[in-house]
């Protein structure tokens, strides 16, 4: 998978998975809010029927509370005239009232006057409900409300029905009176909808949200990584030109040194070679003698000048002598030739190293040391190399003048960013520390972990 892909997935993915975790709570919430909504409404919807039910009767009671407070007991002529004003009263389309026994027996039911006479203490709803028994009970406890299946007659049909009765403890009468509270599910109804519309909208706006602002991420993020290739495309050429530049400076001096100092050294000492055999045509012994000597110190002085270009071409005591003890001959070259102080800590045990590792650190150690003799301007400078914790530390310490990391980083010169990345390819970290005035600290951190040879015996050969 390509990292462009990869990099807009781990983008994507926490807002996605944010998103739908705040999605489904948002859409819970709306749901748990239309849920109460809903209760709430239909709570205070029956509350008001309820009140006004009982306000009816209250009148109702009002209408009869002249001749029921006057009445005694078993006063008959009071009792028919309280029945006759309760079945003339009406109100609504389905509003009336009726009267029971507290035995069972309707006294009065305008609607249904074949009910009147009857017992109905064991009528029963389509429900199973005693509804009478249900009513009487609850008048007698005070009075009260009850919900029950009833024949509505303007609509010929049996629907919900919401009745109080009130107690006429005299008698040991029930009065009461109800409402067809069918149109209470309808309400119902239109608010679950209403509500139900709400949270589609809500989802429908949050799933829109989600995806503008996936889609907004998603142009965003195809047009940062568009520009940091084309910059990471130009700083890779850029890179690329100053390498080739790099090393063609390095051909040159390589061919510099060798045609300033060997080349001229050899062609002298062919030169006293040849004036040693004109000297021996000549039997001048001591003139040959003479040249003889010319001519192998120009060629040992060659010899010596291939080896140094050699060495800082590719160390050969890397391979003779191991690392630590290449690095302790650079630094003491480095303290005879520039007068700087040194200092060094160089512990590797019984480590083996390969050779791609080896000359890294020691093209790490020669880069910082020119840059220190050419900018730091310390007189002194301290070097360890340890192990610790399965990783190998390398530590390059100065005391000069110190300079701005990043800008250094940024510049023309290509040293340091060569030596960074020399490490990152290895799996290692180098990590530079300075500041103006403070000197400067180089600190490389390589994980041993994978690297091939680590914590074999020097002794032992794969």
């Amino acid at each position: 998978m390509p990292l462009k892909v990869k990099l807009i997935l781990l983008t994507l993915l926490p807002l996605l998975l944010i998103s739908a975790a705040i999605s489904w709570i948002a859409i819970h919430q709306a749901q748990s809010l239309g849920q109460k909504e809903i209760a709430t409404f239909r709570a205070n919807l029956i509350a008001a029927k309820e009140q006004a039910l009982k306000d009816t009767v209250d009148l109702a009671l009002d209408s009869i509370h002249h001749l029921y407070h006057n009445a005694g007991p078993d006063d008959e002529k009071a009792k028919t005239e309280v029945k006759r004003i309760l079945n003339d009263l009406r109100y609504g389309d389905d509003g009336y009232f009726f009267v029971y026994h507290e035995n069972g027996t309707n006294l009065a039911h305008p609607v249904l006057p074949e009910l009147v006479g009857k017992n109905l203490l064991d009528l029963q709803d389509k429900n199973g409900d005693y509804l009478i028994r249900a009513l009487i009970n609850t008048a007698k406890s005070g009075g009260g409300f009850h919900q029950y299946l009833w024949h509505k007659p303007s609509s010929d049909q049996v629907v919900t029905k919401l009745s109080y009765a009130a107690w006429l403890p005299k008698w040991h009468w029930i009065v009461g009176t109800g409402l067809y509270i069918e149109d209470v599910a309808h309400q119902m109804t239109r608010v679950e909808q209403s509500v139900q519309a709400n949270i589609r909208t809500t989802f429908i706006s949050v799933i829109v949200l989600v995806a503008i602002t996936t889609l907004l991420i998603l142009i965003t993020t195809l047009a940062i990584n568009l520009h940091e290739h084309r910059l990471a495309d130009s700083r890779l050429k850029e890179l690329a030109h100053k390498t080739v530049m790099f090393q063609e400076e390095e051909k040159k001096h390589v061919a510099r040194e060798l045609h300033d100092g060997v080349n001229q050294l050899l062609v002298s000492g062919k030169c006293h070679l040849e004036l040693l055999k004109d000297k021996m045509t000549q039997s001048d012994v001591e003139q040959a003698l003479s040249h003889r000597a010319l001519s192998e110190n120009a060629i040992l002085q060659a010899i010596s000048e291939l080896r140094r270009i050699s060495h800082n071409l590719r160390p050969s005591s890397l391979d003779d002598i191991g690392l630590a003890a290449a690095l302790e001959h650079l630094l003491n070259d480095f303290s005879a030739s520039t007068g700087i102080q040194v200092s060094h800590a160089l512990e590797l045990g019984s480590l083996t190293l390969p050779t791609d590792v080896m000359t890294t650190l020691y093209r790490v150690a020669q880069e910082s040391l020119v840059n220190i003799s050419k900018h730091a301007r310390s007189d002194r400078i301290e070097m360890t190399l340890s192990v610790i914790q399965k990783n190998l530390q390398f530590i390059i310490r100065d005391h000069g003048v110190g300079f701005h990391v990043q800008q250094a980083m940024n510049g023309k010169g290509i040293g340091l960013r060569n030596m960074r990345e020399r490490l990152e390819f290895l799996g290692g970290e180098l990590d530079i520390s300075s500041e103006p005035g403070e000197g400067t600290e180089i600190l490389v951190n390589l994980p041993l972990q994978g690297i091939e040879n680590y914590g074999k015996d020097p002794g032992v050969t794969g």
